[in-house]
Order: structure tokens, then sequence, then C-alpha cells
């Protein structure tokens, strides 16, 4: 086995978290409104501010630009298990999440938001 940093496995590895690293593609969800989300936290996002909320009829942690408030982002999945992906609702908006780190930025966001929210209601 090579110990080349052109190896196979290592350039598998580096390809793989490349795309976990990417936005990922989601349709526009129906009946959305980002002004009815439950706000959990907020953050500030390469000088944009963020909000973090959920919906009773969409149980996910949703991300939407605080100004204007009606400018939804999408949401993140697998924050239960420390790892979240990003999936962008808003094609308008995927090309500001592939600037520089924002895709990254807005995970580390909504994981701190959700962690957060867990420890105080778990207590």
């Amino acid at each position: 086995m090579s110990l080349s940093r052109y190896a196979p496995h290592r350039v598998r590895a580096h390809y793989l978290r490349a795309l976990r690293a990417l936005p990922i593609p989601a349709p526009p969800p129906d009946r959305i409104d980002p002004k009815d989300l439950t706000v959990l936290g907020q953050d500030r996002i390469a000088g944009r501010p963020v909000l973090f909320g959920t919906l009773t009829d969409a149980p996910r942690l949703w991300a939407a630009f605080d100004s204007p408030r009606d400018a939804l982002i999408g949401y993140c999945t697998g924050l239960v298990g420390g790892e979240p992906d990003l999936w962008v609702c808003n094609e308008t908006h995927r090309a500001w999440t592939l600037e520089g780190g924002n895709a990254a930025a807005l995970k580390r966001a909504a994981l701190r938001v959700w962690t957060d929210c867990r420890r105080e209601c778990e207590g």
C-alpha cells in the first residue's frame, strides 16, 4: 500500500470530505413561511444575521436570513450525530452558501444552536 498523498484511499477520503462540505440542493418547501419560525438561536455569518428555528408542521432546524426575514436558506440534518448536512432550498442563496466558508459556518452555528437548545431542555 502506498503512503503517497496520491494513493487511492487518500484521494477517496479527500474527495468524500470535500463532498460533505458542500451544501445539498433540496426542493423548495411548500407552506413554509420563515416569519412563522420559532427562533431557537441566531448567529452572524459573513456579516449577515441568520436565524435558526423550527416549525411544528416541518420539524427541522431551519435557517433563514433575519433581514429580510422572509429569506429562507434551507435546513440542517444530522445534528444529533454531530455531523450536520446543509440542505439549501432557495436557489438564490446557494451561491452565498458556496462562498468562502459560509456553508461550514452555517453548519457550525446550527450545531451550536441545536446543542444549546438540547442542553437547556434536558437540564
